[in-house]
Order: C-alpha cells, then structure tokens, then sequence
C-alpha cells in the first residue's frame, strides 16, 4: 500500500489509530522517566620512572648517583606497565571488589589514543557522587597495585615506577543519550504496532461488512433508501392485443419495435347514406 492508500485507512479508522498514538505518547514519557540518569566521571594517571634511573647499586653513595628528570625517561617500558595495569583493572573479580556486588557502576580503564604512559580512568553510575567516588576508588587501587607488582618482582625500591593523579576525578555530569535511546525505540516499536492494529482492525470491520449485507439483500454499493430517486419513469408503450388470424391458431408473437398491421392501417367505418339525398331507387 502507498502512502496515501495508508493515509485514507488512518483516516477512516482515526478512532482506533488516534488512542493508540496518545498511548504512544504516554508510554514514550513513561520510559523516559522510569529509565534512570546515569553519570559520568574520569581521571588521569600518568607513571614517571625514578629520577635515579632503573638501576641500582648499594655500594654507590647517593651523592654519586646521577638523577635526572623523569619527565625526560618516558620509554616502551612505561607504556607496557600501564597495559599491565590495564589488564589488571579489567579483571572482573577486581571490578566487582571496587565497583561493589550487584551495583549498576562501571568502570573504564585504558591507555587512550596514544597508547603512552597515561591511564584513563571513566566511569558511570546512577548518582554523580558514585561515580566520582568510584573514580578515586580506581586511582588508588591503581597506585596501590603498581607498588605490589613491583614488590612482587623483588624491584629495588629505589627503582619504584611511581605513578601520579594527573586528572582528579572530575564533576559528573548527566548523560541522557541513553534514555533518548530508548525512548526512540520505544516510539518506534510503538508506532509499528499502531499501524498494524488499525490495518488489522479496518480488514476485519470491512469482512465484517461484506458478511453482513449479502444477508440482508442488500448491495453494499446500493445508495441509501433516502438518496435513492423516487421520481416515476416513463411509462411503458400500451400494445394492443394481436387478433387471431381466423384459424384458432394462435397469432405469432410480434418483435418488440416493429409496427405490425393494426399500427400502420387506420380502418375507418364508411358513413351512412342520408335519407334527403334522391337514390336509384326514386
């Protein structure tokens, strides 16, 4: 069906599409107010490596020791102890413990575009202030496991990979592109079955309605008796009876719009002689 085809339905059958779409309406609003708000928050740590360098030796004297700058030192090695770190956040038993057991808070933890020494840290909850929390949560488990995984490596502290807040977490702010979502394809999925119900409804009134006239003997395409035209037609020509032909047979039946004898001669009766008029006979 055409777009117009579906226009005369919908306007035929507006009592039935025109509840359904305030239903729609209704329904529309009502997932956006029940579908909640969620939150989202980051933060940014950057790991620098010791200003001593990455080797140690107990028997050199601080004093003797060369330090540099450690925002001078950034390396491969940098970068894969924050993929390390990365991978360690990801853990699910690790999400759960920060996060908490059935909470609806995620997490995001990764090395950005670039791929360098800097973690990022995103997070969403149904609350700005779980979110922001669950971003310090993150950052110090962060630094907390670095430590440990070095410790666990048996690393001279004094080559310790720190890692700094670069980004303290942020002001939440309101994300409702999920909620429009879903209230998009609410409306949608909606609007569908509005259509559907009012075809659906205007094929089943429109068998109903052939059923029905046949019963009554009625035509459906017969006008109203009240628009009917009551005005008497012409009427009928008057045929005159067709005389016997003499034998008894009867008289053979004479096609309609062709004249027969009686209809073209006129047989006139003679008149009668007037007595004041002389005769043979006088």
């Amino acid at each position: 069906m055409d777009f117009w085809g579906t226009v005369r339905v919908l306007r035929r059958r507006w009592y039935i599409a025109l509840p359904a779409v305030l239903l729609t309406g209704i329904l529309a609003l009502y997932v956006y107010a029940t579908v909640p708000t969620r939150y989202e928050s980051s933060g940014v740590l950057v790991l620098t490596s010791p200003a001593a360098g990455g080797r140690y030796t107990a028997n050199t004297k601080p004093e003797d020791v060369v330090r540099v700058n450690p925002l001078l030192q950034f390396d491969g090695s940098l970068t894969t102890t924050a993929q390390i770190l990365t991978q360690i956040l990801g853990d699910p038993k690790t999400a759960e413990e920060l996060a908490g057991k059935g909470s609806t808070s995620v997490y995001t933890a990764n090395t950005g575009p670039v791929g360098g020494p800097l973690l990022f840290i995103t997070t969403e909850s149904d609350s700005a202030e779980s979110a922001e929390g669950l971003v310090g949560k993150v950052l110090e488990k962060t630094v907390a496991e670095l430590a440990a995984q070095q410790k666990a490596l048996s690393a001279p502290e004094q080559t310790f990979i720190t890692a700094q807040v670069l980004v303290k977490p942020t002001t939440a702010s309101a994300k409702i592109g999920g909620k429009v979502r879903y209230v998009g394809a609410a409306t949608v999925v909606l609007l569908l079955l509005t259509l559907a119900s009012t075809f659906a409804a205007d094929s089943i009134l429109l068998k109903a309605k052939r059923r029905k006239d046949p019963k009554d003997g009625k035509d459906p395409k017969d006008p109203a008796p009240s628009e009917k035209d009551t005005t008497p037609g012409p009427l009928p020509p008057v045929r005159p009876n067709p005389q016997s032909n003499g034998n008894g047979a009867p008289p053979r039946p004479v096609p309609q719009g062709v004249p027969n004898a009686h209809q073209k001669t006129v047989i006139i009766a003679a008149p009668k002689p007037d007595p004041a008029w002389p005769t043979k006979d006088d």
